[in-house]
């Protein structure tokens, strides 16, 4: 009888220690790139987008399953030549679904938000210094899973404040097709 508790907590450690190892993963690395690791530790990615200290890189050549769903693209953030988010565009919403049950089992209850412009609902875990999003517009149907490195993250949106703090404002004069277009539907509403 005394082996066979010991026996059960044991297994039960087991099991707690795998979870809690798989957390303590995802707070050092995503799918086996430590966080944080240069550029240079990704010669299959090609550069997609960016600016400044902020590229966005793709690796054409490979496939990704993440919580038991393939995923058909992930695109890598860099921070200073630094890994520091991914992101996935998931297309059906039964990928989102299987996604997000499977952050939930592994990380628990998620935090939260929603945001009335857009019909905006975003889920949010913490695992150490990772934090995950899943996003849902209602409105346009649009699903976002984004993993983020926060020492990095912060770092990276400052230089995106940044940028957008040196953006000249856009003129008055003349006026940009956007301003155009408001000033005539001004006008038309009020002429009627």
């Amino acid at each position: 009888m005394k082996r066979g508790a010991c026996l059960l907590v044991l297994l039960a450690w087991s099991v707690f220690g795998t979870a809690t190892m798989q957390a303590a993963d995802l707070d050092q690395e995503f799918l086996n790139k430590r966080w944080g690791a240069p550029l240079s530790e990704f010669p299959e990615h090609v550069r997609v987008g960016g600016s400044g200290q902020i590229a966005y890189y793709v690796n054409p050549k490979q496939a990704y399953t993440l919580f038991d769903t393939r995923v058909t693209n992930l695109v890598y953030g860099f921070y200073d030549e630094k890994f520091f988010a991914v992101y996935a565009g998931l297309e059906a919403i039964d990928t989102y679904s299987t996604i997000k049950r499977g952050i939930q089992q592994r990380f628990g209850i998620p935090k939260i938000s929603m945001e009335s412009r857009g019909a905006l609902t975003t889920y949010s875990w913490t695992v150490g210094e990772t934090r995950i999003k899943m996003k849902y517009y209602e409105t346009s149907g649009a699903m976002k899973l984004s993993f983020y490195y926060t020492p990095l993250t912060g770092r990276a949106n400052a230089e995106l404040q940044r940028e957008v703090d040196e953006e000249p404002p856009e003129p008055v004069f003349p006026l940009s097709p956007i301003r155009q277009k408001e000033a005539v539907q001004l006008l038309e509403l009020f002429n009627n």
